[in-house]
């Protein structure tokens, strides 16, 4: 991933810059918060938390997450 963050940083982000950061589409970063907040804190694979009826995720899981676990954005076809 091309994105680099200081680790001191607390850098949460609503599902939209998510999308926009690591070119997934905002709808499957939706049902990965959902899936994740569901779960017991210790066991998320990416910190979420809900603000004001959206899900914002923990930028340092996200890219983890994505570098290990993700399959990646699908391309188009063309």
């Amino acid at each position: 991933m091309a994105i680099e963050i200081a680790p001191d940083q607390e850098i949460w982000v609503m599902t939209t810059e998510g999308a926009e950061l690591t070119g997934y589409n905002r709808y499957y970063l939706e049902k990965l918060a959902n899936k994740n907040s569901k779960l017991p804190e210790d066991e998320r694979q990416i910190k979420v938390r809900k603000r004001l009826g959206r899900h914002e995720l923990w930028l340092p899981d996200l890219l983890r997450y994505i570098d290990e676990i993700g399959y990646g954005p699908h391309q188009d076809k063309n």
